[in-house]
């Protein structure tokens, strides 16, 4: 999305387009997923670093500051309440999802900001390769059976 707007490009949004992907396989297929899009996110602000990109931060800083939690004194520890209750803020707006979907939807959610921080740590140290590959501008759409 950066590139198409250096080039002069207009990025449109539009709520009634909808995207459907295939689930992962499995919890390892997410989580490698997880840690390539964190990786890869790292590696676009390595290239194209914009203001907009600070949000991007914060699963890497919470991912730091897990780390850093057991050599913290207690009062350092209420950014875990503010999470808990973000946490239990997504299982309200759950409300109408079935409560087996909610039980393995909000441990998901850690998994994915952990993971997704990783990623970003690791994209953040990796060697950028420049492939010199440039995008097309075109875009590929895969219509889906039924839909």
């Amino acid at each position: 999305m950066d590139a198409v707007q250096l080039q002069g490009g207009r990025l449109l949004y539009d709520p009634e387009f909808i995207v459907y992907r295939r689930p992962r396989r499995s919890l390892r297929d997410f989580v490698k997923m997880l840690v390539t899009y964190g990786r890869g996110r790292a590696e676009q602000f390595r290239l194209h670093p914009t203001t907009g990109s600070a949000l991007n931060f914060a699963p890497p800083l919470f991912c730091v500051y897990l780390v850093l939690t057991p050599a913290l004194p207690a009062w350092c520890l209420w950014p875990w309440l503010g999470y808990a209750l973000a946490l239990m803020g997504q299982g309200i707006v759950l409300k109408n999802a079935p409560a087996v979907f909610k039980v393995y939807a909000i441990p998901l959610i850690l998994v994915s900001h952990l993971f997704y921080g990783f990623g970003f740590w690791r994209g953040l140290f990796t060697r950028l390769e420049r492939t010199g590959h440039q995008a097309s501008g075109t875009v590929l759409l895969e219509r889906v059976k039924g839909f």
